[in-house]
């Protein structure tokens, strides 16, 4: 019997071992995620730290931490068992920052861009307005979890519909959405002369071996060959860059290859830093290179709600976070609908749209574009039109975008399209699209 009861003691220490070395590895991942979500939501959006522990964060290994949010010092604090933490602070003009550093503080950085105005038609849809009540949850139910749903066809809006606790001026974070954001940046740089797409030896750290002939084509399809691994439970380069790491774009830089540039095709957040430390090293100083995208992209097109996020050394991480107003995120769709012109303007340069929704051959189930998804190949939305292609985040954010039908459907929720199946819904606001007001 004692012995037993000593082979029980035993396994409970190995066990609580085991526990303590995995949360001591991977701790950063759960806290610097609810860190960054709590500021996000909190700071930006100004919505309630009840609402954020409610729905946010109220996922398992999420909900072991626990967070306050400093409303005097803009700062959150995440903790998980009061030994591990991670701080975010919101800095103006350059968003939630992880202040991975410990040592360094992120300096202030203010600027106010000349907004243009821009503001859809309105001329609501009881039918469509039916369809899109559909994507949302009645009385208690928590199951689709669809936050705000809007559908604009021909520059007006026939349906527009939000969950309780939020409205039209309510900031929701576009996660990978933000991709895109990347690919408008690159093809502004593109039609200033700055960069063309078949251009290589684009780092002098590239130029000692074969990461020299990886092109910005390559970076834009995910198909530099740059080792990666896109796994968030564990220690990976991605949660490294996410949550560990104080400069996102040299991280993501100095990869090195796990296939040969152009042959292999890999979804990467860090591509997508790459891309950002490429934008930056096109300006020659800090503050005109966070300046870039609002004067350049938001600006012009109004939106006004859209924040950045940098990570502790000045770089925006584009592949993740960017905040703004479901309608803004919808003006962002109206520029590539409208082939990269904005109220007579080309913004994009000519063929850049067409550039960015082909089809890239090497991608699974020939699904991806030019950071953007494609609804070419074997994709999840057999009812909506194949010539469709969408900016997509994590948690089930949308810009569907469908030239055929002049049509923008922007959804932002907390699902996944495996856990709530949008196709029909949105096949069904096609089909009524194309048999009752496309003719008109």
């Amino acid at each position: 019997m004692r012995k037993i009861l000593l082979v029980i003691i035993l396994l409970i220490l190995m066990l609580l071992g085991y526990a303590f070395y995995y949360l001591n590895t991977n701790s950063f991942i759960i806290t610097g995620y609810v860190a960054k979500k709590a500021c996000s939501c909190a700071l930006i959006a100004e919505r309630s730290e009840e609402s954020i522990r409610q729905q946010d964060l109220a996922m398992s290994p999420l909900t072991l931490s626990s967070f306050t949010v400093d409303k005097d010092k803009q700062r959150v604090t995440a903790s998980l068992f009061g030994i591990w933490e991670s701080i975010v602070q919101y800095v103006p003009g350059r968003g939630c920052v992880l202040l991975n550093d410990k040592t360094k503080h992120p300096t202030l950085y203010k600027h106010d861009p000349l907004f243009q105005s821009f503001e859809f038609e309105k001329d609501i849809n009881t039918k469509v307005e039916k369809i899109i009540r559909k994507a949302f949850d009645e009385n208690d139910e928590y199951i689709k979890k669809t936050r705000a749903m809007i559908v604009i066809h021909k520059d007006t809006i026939l349906a527009e519909r939000y969950a309780p606790g939020f409205n039209k001026e309510t900031r929701i974070l576009g996660w990978s959405m933000n991709k895109t954001i990347a690919n408008a940046l690159i093809g502004i740089l593109v039609k200033n002369g700055e960069l063309k797409i078949g251009q290589s030896k684009l780092f002098p750290s590239w130029e000692k071996d074969e990461r020299t002939n990886i092109t910005v084509d390559d970076l834009l399809r995910m198909r530099s060959g740059l080792d990666w691994d896109e796994i968030y439970t564990e220690r990976t380069s991605v949660t490294r860059l996410l949550f560990e790491e104080a400069n996102c774009a040299s991280f993501s830089i100095e990869r090195g290859l796990e296939a040969k540039p152009s042959t292999h095709w890999e979804y990467s957040s860090g591509t997508s830093n790459v891309l950002s430390g490429l934008i930056r090293s096109k300006f020659n100083n800090q503050d005109d290179y966070l300046k870039f995208p609002y004067d350049s992209l938001f600006a012009p097109l109004g939106m006004e709600s859209m924040v950045l996020d940098t990570d502790q050394t000045g770089n925006y991480i584009l592949s993740s976070y960017g905040t703004a107003y479901p309608i803004d995120w919808a003006k962002f769709g109206r520029l590539y609908l409208k082939d990269g012109i904005w109220q007579g303007k080309r913004i994009l340069p000519e063929g850049w749209v067409d550039y960015t929704r082909k089809v890239t051959k090497q991608s699974d189930h020939q699904h991806y574009g030019a950071h953007v998804w494609v609804n070419a190949g074997l994709y999840n939305f057999p009812s909506v039109p194949p010539d469709m292609y969408s900016m997509n985040g994590f948690q089930g954010q949308y810009v569907f975008i469908i030239p055929s039908l002049d049509l923008i459907i922007v959804r932002m929720g907390l699902t996944e399209q495996h856990e709530f199946n949008l196709d029909p819904i949105i096949g069904e606001i096609c089909d009524f699209v194309s048999n009752q007001l496309q003719t008109n």
